[in-house]
């Protein structure tokens, strides 16, 4: 049985507005840190000392439980043999890092619409510098929105997307199509999306690549899935996996990618500085590791790294059975009760709902109603684009996003089309989900002065 009140400290689940009892519906945005993460941070602190850098005892402690926190990640998402953990803040970090070494590979990048923009974005910046040629860069002072245009042109050009329904499902038959039309070097994947919570089959997508185009690496943004369910990196087939701290109850700013060492170890360190090299020499010719301390660049997030470790292995001990059943039941309580409604948009079927309930109100801007659930209900959930303004516009049936260009190039962004979500977590209970249900009710059937 899971309780609230044995995995969270008493503030965070006895937070109030008012003197009301805040329902926190936006997890899919960040989570608050589990008890167990708390505890286990305040003891690393007192011995807390300098990563890879000191002799002394804190040093040589800390150093130790960095390192085991790699061990850890790698047992809980059961990666293949020599793989690296690669740190990084967030997945977006994380992101940026693989599109760095990516770009000097040949080939191109295939995303979709359903993945988050940090899913394709650094990969377009890093491709179209990759490819504009340096000796067109003008002087730093004379560096113009022109080139940036070209740069981004350029990348966009090496950018490729496949296809998925309405629900954001891939379409296996186009994805087949594209790999066989294109040299893919890497397909970016969400194994559930942030917008909807709707899951991917990751393996079906990994049988197609080995099958159609094997020398295809297949990157898997788990920041989503991984609060919620297993992974299982063998099972998936995933290359590559990218996950953020502070999804899985973790919110101390660090983040992961977990991938093949060989593959790290072609490459020079995305950044490189003080610490993750061990020795320049006296003709500036630096020397490399072989191992993940390349990609350590400075004095690296201890705190970040221990915090991750110690939240895997809780939520593994309370098995991911046990959290898929528990929010399973959150989720469909709010969903039966809204789904009636006639003034109320659900953008997810019931078959297809993970921990996310994606909605809008008839003729009701999302934001303001976002702003009611806070102000009047105490209740917290997000509304907006979610970084996939793609999807988000064929999913309100936008053919035209011109008006929408222009304004936001005179910096008004009122016209950007958006959803509302609430996205559960651990932190939630039946009561937050009536609370939920109850407000959005009231407000689509306009009974706000009941």
């Amino acid at each position: 049985m899971i309780r609230p009140n044995d995995l969270f400290k008493k503030e965070i689940v006895e937070y109030s507005v008012c003197g009301e009892k805040y329902v926190n519906l936006d997890n899919g945005a960040t989570t608050p840190p589990l008890k167990e993460v708390q505890d286990r941070l305040d003891s690393f602190l007192i011995s807390y000392g300098s990563v890879h850098r000191g002799s002394g005892a804190k040093s040589i402690a800390s150093t130790e439980t960095y390192e085991d926190a790699r061990k850890t990640i790698l047992s809980c998402v059961n990666a293949p043999k020599d793989s690296y953990v690669v740190y990084s803040q967030n997945t977006t970090g994380a992101v940026n890092l693989l599109a760095s070494l990516f770009s000097r590979i040949s080939g191109k990048i295939a995303v979709s619409d359903i993945e988050h923009s940090s899913s394709s974005l650094p990969f377009i910046v890093q491709e179209g510098y990759a490819k504009y040629k340096p000796h067109k860069l003008a002087r730093c002072r004379e560096f113009s929105y022109e080139i940036n245009e070209k740069i981004q042109k350029k990348g966009h050009s090496q950018v490729v997307r496949y296809p998925v329904d309405n629900l954001g499902i891939v379409d296996f038959s186009a994805l087949k199509k594209l790999l066989k039309k294109y040299k893919i070097k890497a397909l970016m994947l969400t194994a559930s999306a942030n917008l909807t919570g709707v899951q991917t089959d990751v393996m079906q997508v990994a049988q197609l690549i080995r099958q159609v185009s094997p020398q295809t690496f297949l990157i898997v943004d788990v920041c989503q899935y991984i609060p919620h369910h297993l992974v299982d990196m063998q099972s998936l087939g995933a290359d590559f996996i990218v996950a953020s701290g502070h999804k899985f109850y973790a919110p101390y700013g660090g983040g992961f990618i977990v991938g093949p060492k060989q593959f790290f170890d072609m490459f020079m360190p995305y950044q490189i500085g003080g610490g993750n090299l061990p020795y320049i020499d006296m003709n500036d010719h630096f020397y490399r590791y072989r191992n993940n301390l390349a990609f350590d660049p400075g004095t690296p997030n201890a705190v970040g790294a221990v915090s991750m470790a110690v939240a895997l292995n809780k939520l593994r001990e309370i098995g991911y059975e046990n959290i898929e059943s528990y929010e399973k039941d959150l989720v469909e309580y709010a969903y039966d009760r809204l789904k009636d409604c006639q003034n109320i948009e659900l953008y997810v079927d019931r078959e297809h709902l993970g921990s996310v309930i994606t909605f809008n109100i008839k003729n009701k801007n999302p934001q303001v109603v976002a702003q009611i659930l806070n102000c009047k209900f105490a209740i917290g959930v997000r509304a907006g684009a979610f970084c996939v303004y793609r999807y988000v516009n064929r999913l309100l049936g936008v053919t035209d996003d011109s008006k929408i260009r222009k304004a936001v190039e005179m910096y008004d962004t009122s016209l950007i089309e958006g959803v509302i979500r609430a996205s559960v977590s651990l932190q939630n209970t039946k009561d937050d989900m009536k609370r939920f249900a109850d407000a959005v009710l009231a407000i689509a059937e306009d009974r706000l002065g009941e």
